[in-house]
């Protein structure tokens, strides 16, 4: 297990404890909806995880038997979209998947906490796309029943 988010100076547990603390700092637009984006991206894995929870990023076998039963669930190869559909699957109110990563990549040019929330997510979307099939390929959420089956793996 890892403890750090990718280039991120936070571990996991600093991560979401601090960008929950800026949800009442943000103002509405897009560094709130980094904010909302983050924290829906960890209840996400939060469900992945199972009980344990998303507290740290899983490495090694960890992480092939997670990403194994992820790919299992979704029981398809990864084959782009070419009309996008699924990447406009909304995450939450505000930010579908792609919108999300082009919201990762603004915010990862800022300055400040701005910044450390563009990287916390960067980080996110990297462990995502692994567990889901490699670079690119967390493209769809996967259904609730899917992340019960995946958490029960």
């Amino acid at each position: 297990m890892a403890d750090r988010l990718g280039t991120s100076r936070w571990s996991v547990s600093e991560a979401r404890s601090m960008i929950a603390r800026l949800r009442h700092v943000a103002d509405d637009g897009p560094e709130y909806d980094g904010v909302e984006l983050f924290i829906a991206l960890c209840d996400y894995l939060d469900q992945l995880h199972g009980g344990i929870g998303f507290d740290y990023v899983f490495t090694g076998a960890e992480r092939q038997g997670l990403a194994d039963a992820v790919r299992k669930v979704r029981g398809r190869s990864v084959v782009p979209d070419p009309r996008g559909e699924r990447l406009a699957q909304p995450v939450n109110a505000a930010v579908t998947l792609v919108e999300g990563r082009a919201l990762t990549a603004w915010l990862e040019e800022r300055d400040g906490w701005q910044q450390d929330v563009g990287r916390a997510l960067r980080a996110l979307y990297t462990y995502l796309d692994q567990l889901h099939g490699g670079p690119g390929a967390f493209n769809e959420l996967l259904t609730t029943a899917e992340r019960r089956r995946v958490a029960a793996r």
